[in-house]
Order: structure tokens, then sequence, then C-alpha cells
């Protein structure tokens, strides 16, 4: 075999070590995701802003702590922030089950864990998606990052359904035991992945630096017409999401009065949709190019949920399944090609600080989004509450509608020194890492 071929092995055993940990993390998280805030609900008998300040407190750290991680992403080694992530979310979510299981049942500690959880995941997401690229060769990062999300689909498949039948079985505390064990289990695949790091300039100074580092990273995502356009709808669409995150179990619970199997199986149509589009996603940028399908599935995957409320009227397992089978498919279509552009865009000495400028931007105002949700759904109620969040997504969303957009057929025509999209007939296929 080649130095070449060698090369290449590696890197697709190394990316498989990476693939098998986050699925397990993903799978596990997607119970907690269900889990925690069930337990606020049933168990605490939180109200609707109880239930809302939860969440607001899982997404206040991406507000607060996203810029900061940037330069800690591109000054330490990225694989070890990424397991130590890891083993802090185990050891708070194991917190929590022990606290409820013990006999100790206070909302003040759902509240700490839930931030505590969403500290170590901001740390983690940023690190894990600059330290990607060091895996993975440049031309083969769509499907790695189609790969990944179709995996974390398929745990947002399972993962709720098998948390709502837990949760009925045994209860939502020893569900979030499985979680705790799946952060360990992909810390420990992530350890066992060994690459070398590029050689970057190690940076000194204190605060003054670190701010300076922010800033560089901040101007660098203005600076480019189509990132600056994402950043700035994210923003509006994740406030609106929020809000109608903030009331939609309150809704399903106590207005449609559905229980946790029927929940998470609704969850996880949503899951199963995301894993075909995620599959279907390099031949849809073919067919359609690379910019119009990020921008048109940002917009039906945010308008079809101004339907929400319409499940009062009845058949609501029908109509929130109709709804999570658009927005599955839309939402890995998104999600993934404005992730693969930042990635190629990006060069490797300011990949953390990209993606937290861009974190901060995109749930920088989710934790007002989910407090005034819960200030909307208990003066207005929690179903005109999901409209107005859905109209709002839906708003945010047609600002992607835009020439710099749309005119961008392939990822592969950016260059990063020159980063205006180039016509080209036809899309080449994303290769396969591996």
């Amino acid at each position: 075999m080649t130095e070449k071929g060698k090369a290449a092995a590696v890197a697709r055993f190394n990316f498989l070590k990476m693939w098998i940990g986050q699925g397990v993390s993903d799978f596990g998280s997607q119970m907690s995701i269900l889990a925690i805030p069930t337990l606020a609900i049933l168990v605490y008998d939180a109200t609707p802003f109880e239930a809302s300040v939860v969440g607001a407190l899982g997404v206040a750290p991406f507000a607060l702590f996203s810029l900061p991680a940037g330069p800690l992403a591109d000054r330490l080694p990225r694989r070890v922030v990424i397991i130590v992530c890891d083993v802090g979310r185990a050891l708070a979510v194991a917190l929590l089950a022990i606290s409820y299981l013990s006999g100790y049942h206070h909302m003040w500690v759902v509240y700490v864990v839930a931030f505590v959880v969403g500290v170590f995941t901001v740390f983690f997401d940023i690190t894990y998606m600059s330290f990607l690229p060091q895996v993975v060769p440049p031309d083969q990062l769509l499907a790695a990052n189609s790969r990944l999300s179709a995996t974390g689909a398929v745990a947002g498949t399972a993962g709720p359904s098998l948390a709502g039948l837990l949760i009925e079985a045994i209860g939502p505390a020893k569900t979030l035991v499985v979680d705790a064990v799946s952060y360990v289990v992909s810390g420990a695949a992530v350890m066992a992945v060994r690459v070398t790091a590029p050689k970057r300039e190690r940076a000194t100074g204190g605060v003054r630096t670190v701010l300076t580092e922010i800033k560089e990273g901040v101007v660098y995502v203005f600076s480019k017409p189509v990132l600056a356009r994402v950043a700035v709808v994210n923003a509006v669409c994740d406030f609106g999401q929020s809000i109608i995150k903030a009331v939609f179990l309150v809704f399903v619970y106590n207005s449609l009065h559905l229980g946790p199997g029927v929940v998470g199986f609704v969850m996880a149509v949503e899951g199963i949709s995301f894993t075909i589009g995620a599959i279907l996603l390099p031949k849809v940028v073919r067919r359609f190019g690379f910019g119009p399908t990020m921008a048109y599935s940002i917009l039906f995957g945010m308008a079809i949920e101004l339907i929400t409320p319409v499940a009062l009227l009845g058949y609501a397992v029908v109509i929130l399944i109709g709804i999570n089978l658009v927005t599955g498919a839309t939402n890995a279509w998104y999600d993934v090609n404005q992730l693969t552009y930042r990635q190629r865009l990006t060069p490797d000495a300011l990949q953390g600080r990209v993606h937290a400028t861009m974190r901060m931007c995109f749930a920088g105002p989710t934790p007002f989004g989910y407090l005034l949700g819960g200030l909307l759904g208990t003066v207005i109620g929690v179903a005109t509450t999901l409209f107005v969040g859905a109209v709002i997504s839906t708003a945010g969303a047609a600002i992607m509608l835009t020439g710099a957009v749309l005119r961008l057929r392939d990822v592969d025509d950016i260059d990063p020194e020159h980063p205006e999209p180039v016509r080209v007939e036809a899309a080449a296929p994303a290769k396969d890492p591996s």
C-alpha cells in the first residue's frame, strides 16, 4: 500500500471512530431532550413558564460562552476538549438522575443541570465542528457531514421513541442514566482518534488577546456575504423556534393530552425524515444546486409549522407527523449544507472562532425566545404562542432568498480568498469519506 493509501485508510478509520462515538452520544442526548422536560412537567408539575426556564437555561450558555469557546478551540488540543466535555456532561446528567432517585425533588436541580450540560455542549459542539476538518479531507466534508447528520437523525428517530417507552416503564430519571453512559462512550471513541494537528501559532496573552481573537472571527464571518446571511437567518429562525420549543411539550401533554410514548413516536418521525433527507442530499444538491437547496429548504421547513395549532381541531397525531416529515428532510438539507459551506470556506486557524461566532448568532437570542415563549404561553395560550413562533421563523427564513445564495451551485466552487459563488453547469457528486 502506498503512503497515500495508508493515509486514506487511517483517515477512514479515524472518521469511523468519531462516527460511532457521536452516534452513541446523539442517541442518548435525544433521550434526554424528552426526559428532562418530561421530568419537569409531569413529575415536578412545572408551569409553562417554569418549563421555558429549563429550556432557556439549557441554551443560555450558547449566548454566554460561544465567543470565548472559539479561541479555546483554536488554542487547545481539540480532541482533549471534546473528551472533557463528554465526561462533564455525563457527570451532570448522572447527578440529576441520582438526585431524583434519592428523593431530592427540587426544580433548582433541573435548572442547574440544564445549564451545566449546556455549558459543556457549547464547547463540545464548537470544538467538534473544528476538529472534523482535521480528520476528514476537504473534498469529503460534505459526505462526512451527511453521514454524521444521518446518524444523528437515526438517533433522533430511535431516541425519543425509546425514551417515551422507558419514561412510561421506569420513569424519566432512570432514562437519564442511559444518556450519561452514552457520553462516556462518545468520549472513549474520540480518545481513540489519532490525528496530527496542523501547526498553529501559539497564542499568548490574556483577556485582551482573547478579545482580539474573538473579533477576528466576527469580522471574518460578516465579511463573507453568504456566511453573514446564514448568521442572520439562523438568529431569527432560532429565536422563533425557541418560542415554539418553550411551550411545545406543554401543548402536546396538556392541550392535546398525548402520552410520552406517543410524543416520542411523533418526534421520531422527524428523525426518520431527517435520515432520508440526509441520504438524499447529494442527489438533491446535484438537481437543484447547493445554494437553492439551502435557501428553499429552510423556508419550507419553517413555514409548515404555521399549521401546528390546527392539531387542536382533531387528528392531532396525523398533523404533527405530517409537519415532522417536512421539517425533518428540510432541516437535513439546510443544516448539512450551511455547515459544510462554513467548514470549506474557513481556514483551519479560524475554524474555532468562526464556528463560535456562528453559534453565538444562532443561539444568542434563544434564551430570550424561551422566556418570551413561556410568558406568551401563560398570557395568550400555548397554541397562539406556537403560531407566533412559526411566523417569526418563517420571516427569518425568507431572508435567505438572495442572489448570492441562489447563484451558489456547488460548494466546490468556493474559493476562501474570493468567496463569491461561481456559475457552473452542473454540480459534481460529493465524494464519499469511506
